[in-house]
């Protein structure tokens, strides 16, 4: 007799559901990296252009010149609030993976506990069947070992 666990697809399931949901997180975390590396390019370009300007101001620079920095600036501002946002929509994505992940993490825990004990009872019942054997056959071993008593 072989041990069956009649959830075992079901775990199979949750088990995969988990481990694509690590990968889904693993791929969002990657894309927040990038993400953060984008704002911080953006910032520092930002920084070296206000940089440039407030020399170029002290020097004397043209109007036209002025305006395409403002222009930049302006531009390169909005850049940074969309990037901002977007950061913000991976963290939220996350927060929501993460909180499918520590679900599926329970269920299926909560299948293996489940597979844990009836593996445990079919030992129980396998052991004590073998015993009951083992028990069986010594008992008619002995009887055959005794001398019989002869009636007279």
């Amino acid at each position: 007799m072989r041990f069956h666990f009649p959830l075992q697809a079901l775990l199979n399931w949750k088990q995969s559901l988990e481990e694509y949901s690590r990968l889904k997180l693993a791929q969002m975390a990657a894309r927040l990296k990038a993400q953060e590396g984008e704002i911080e390019k953006l910032t520092l370009k930002r920084l070296a252009y206000e940089q440039a300007l407030r020399e170029k101001a002290g020097q004397g620079i043209l109007a036209a010149e002025f305006v395409l920095y403002r222009q930049f600036g302006e531009e390169s501002r909005k850049e940074l609030i969309s990037r901002e946002e977007k950061r913000r929509s991976i963290l939220r994505e996350m927060d929501r993976e993460r909180e499918k992940l520590v679900a599926f993490s329970k269920e299926k825990k909560i299948l293996e506990r489940l597979r844990e004990k009836q593996w445990e009872r079919y030992r129980y019942e396998t052991d004590r069947a073998d015993q009951k054997a083992v028990d069986e056959i010594t008992i008619l071993k002995r009887a055959a070992l005794r001398p019989k008593r002869s009636s007279r």
